[in-house]
């Protein structure tokens, strides 16, 4: 999924630079109708990270609510990769085949040109398009309109992963004490609120683009403001999911050092992050403890098992021992 946020932030990077030189009313274009297919392609790869996205939301289904192990998730991991991948080399591919990567004022992408010419779609099945006829709707069969499809998807599975952990706590208070339940409730919010903030990275991330596009097909009309917060937040959703996930850490390390100045605390986290800063071993055993308490309590909390004292109470066991190495 970086991968291909990376090759369409790349491409994003180069903003007019690869459109033909000379086209009317575009600053800095200087490249050919080959270097604007290829600016196209790759952005138009970034599809492949929004497959990705629904993925790891269908992981965690499969992980906490259908308690698949590592072994069956390895069988269908191919299938996934498969199907992210196939969406972005397909429509890319599609779209070179159809002349579908064209000037769109900012950079290269699915666009009809010349930029205002009649699609035959909007025209009685006559065209003034030289190149790119009909990129209004290849555009959201493409890309915008599986966007919103996983965006719903998405918020729909996490609401699922919620539910189903808070249900599982429920049905524990009621069967007995658990003497740890009070944290246990505390990491379930915590990981609610996390995922919430990956789904709104991808909202944030995707709405004004939409917005924008609604507006060009409608009107035929380029505002700048709508045009500078695409440019703007387009390429930066790797960046947006890399600050919800160090957010937990740099939580902690602001509880721990609170006259830490916050930019430079976030500086810290993403440098850790990225590998150019070694961590501490007490933050590396913060940051397992999920994916401890993750398998600890499937097995806990599973309704397969019927009675659920013995699974509890090796969970407790293991529990006081984890808490003891930390």
């Amino acid at each position: 999924m970086s991968l291909c946020c990376l090759s369409s932030s790349v491409a994003w990077f180069f903003t007019t630079w690869p459109i033909p030189r000379g086209t009317p009313g575009v600053y800095g274009a200087v490249g050919t109708q080959g270097t604007c297919s290829a600016q196209g392609f790759f952005s138009q790869f970034k599809i492949s990270s929004v497959m990705y996205n629904a993925s790891l939301s269908v992981y965690f289904v499969l992980v906490i609510v259908k308690q698949w192990r590592d072994d069956r998730i390895l069988k269908v991991e191919p299938f996934i990769h498969l199907h992210a991948m196939a969406w972005g080399l397909g429509t890319a591919l599609a779209s070179i085949f159809l002349t579908l990567f064209n000037d769109l004022t900012w950079n290269c992408w699915i666009s009809a040109s010349p930029m205002g010419c009649e699609e035959s779609w909007k025209n009685d099945g006559v065209t003034t398009c030289v190149r790119g006829d009909n990129a209004s709707l290849y555009r959201w069969a493409f890309y915008f309109g599986p966007v919103w499809v996983v965006i719903t998807v998405v918020t729909i599975l996490m609401y699922w992963v919620y539910y189903t952990v808070r249900r599982q706590e429920r049905a524990m208070a009621r069967l007995q004490s658990v003497p740890n339940g009070a944290s246990d409730r505390d990491l379930l919010k915590k990981t609610a609120i996390q995922a919430a903030y990956y789904v709104g990275a991808f909202y944030v991330t995707w709405f004004f683009p939409t917005i924008f596009h609604l507006v060009l097909v409608t009107s035929g009309k380029v505002y700048f403001p709508l045009l500078f917060l695409t440019s703007f937040f387009v390429p930066i959703q790797g960046l947006l999911n890399l600050i919800v996930f160090v957010r937990p850490k740099y939580g902690r390390y602001v509880k721990n050092n609170p006259d830490q100045f916050f930019l430079l605390a976030w500086f810290r986290m993403i440098l850790i992050e990225l590998g150019c800063r070694k961590e501490s071993s007490e933050a590396r055993n913060s940051r397992a403890s999920f994916r401890w308490w993750l398998g600890n309590h499937s097995a806990r909390y599973s309704f397969t098992t019927g009675d659920t004292a013995p699974a509890a109470a090796a969970s407790d066991a293991a529990e006081a021992e984890h808490d003891k190495d930390l």
